[in-house]
């Protein structure tokens, strides 16, 4: 079955990463399609063999569906439950847990199958400083409308997304943000800059880290109808309008290829993003 892909994102054999910065959309596994019943047939487990096997725990997919398998002592029947990763990983590491101070806006935050500390922010729409490196003119400076955003960071590794909503839902549907240096699946290129790793106390930093640097010429178009070439040539407008608010029809849905103009929610891709990436 041939995955999905971002508009206008080229063909490239294997899943990796493309070069331009475009990257390719995580589809589920088969794994969310099995049941209890299917595993036990795969299984299939002698009950006689060189290796007596009474119980066994199962990783499958990502790792993040477990299943666990035993044999009835008594009759002999076999058995298997599936689990989630959370009933897993608290039976193997009863630690305490504590979040700390969550920034304002929290939506999500956890650990990924790494055991990698993710978070996932909603910003508010904000009129805010940007400096636009111009072809031409150099370095631009000005105040800049921005819609709201979905920020989401998974160790060093960010995202953003824009959104329409003023309460954010896990149905809301996901934009591209419109600014340069933001790839098409909304990740982050900090160029230079290093990021701290994603934490309640750190992913506000890494955000204005990103909103604080220079913006150039990379990965620019595509987030824009009125200009799909180069973002920045909106952005500047805006400053130069000195218009309160970001144009919500100029924002392109982040969608596949096979239904471009229908957006991806966010419950979708912030699962595809933190628990199939590699």
């Amino acid at each position: 079955m041939e995955r999905e892909r971002y508009p206008d994102e080229p063909e490239e054999p294997g899943g990796e990463e493309v070069s331009d910065g475009q990257e390719y959309l995580p589809t589920p596994g088969l794994e969310e399609y099995l049941t209890s019943d299917v595993v036990l047939d795969l299984l299939k487990i002698p009950r006689d063999g060189l290796v007596r096997i009474s119980a066994a725990l199962f990783f499958l997919g990502s790792n993040e569906m477990f299943a666990f398998y035993w044999r009835d002592a008594h009759d002999g029947k076999q058995h298997c439950k599936l689990l989630p990763a959370d009933a897993v990983r608290a039976s193997f590491n009863p630690m305490p847990f504590d979040s700390g101070w969550l920034p304002p806006g929290t939506l999500r935050f956890g650990i990924d199958a790494a055991g990698t500390r993710w978070f996932a922010i909603a910003i508010a729409p904000s009129r805010s400083p940007l400096s636009i490196i111009d072809n031409d003119l150099g370095l631009q400076q000005g105040e800049v409308p921005l819609p709201g955003f979905i920020f989401t960071g998974c160790g060093g590794n960010y995202w953003i997304w824009a959104v329409k909503d003023a309460e954010v839902t896990a149905q809301t549907e996901l934009y591209h943000a419109p600014l340069s240096n933001v790839g098409t699946n909304g990740s982050i290129c900090f160029g230079a800059n290093r990021p701290p790793e994603a934490d309640g106390s750190t992913i506000l930093q890494a955000f204005h880290l990103f909103l604080d640097s220079p913006f150039n010429g990379h990965l620019a178009s595509g987030k824009s109808r009125k200009h799909q070439g180069d973002i920045r040539y909106l952005l500047t407008e805006l400053a130069a309008q000195k218009v309160s608010l970001f144009p919500g029809e100029d924002l392109l849905a982040l969608a596949t290829r096979e239904h471009p103009t229908k957006a991806l929610t966010l419950d979708f891709l912030l699962n595809a993003i933190i628990h199939t990436r590699r």
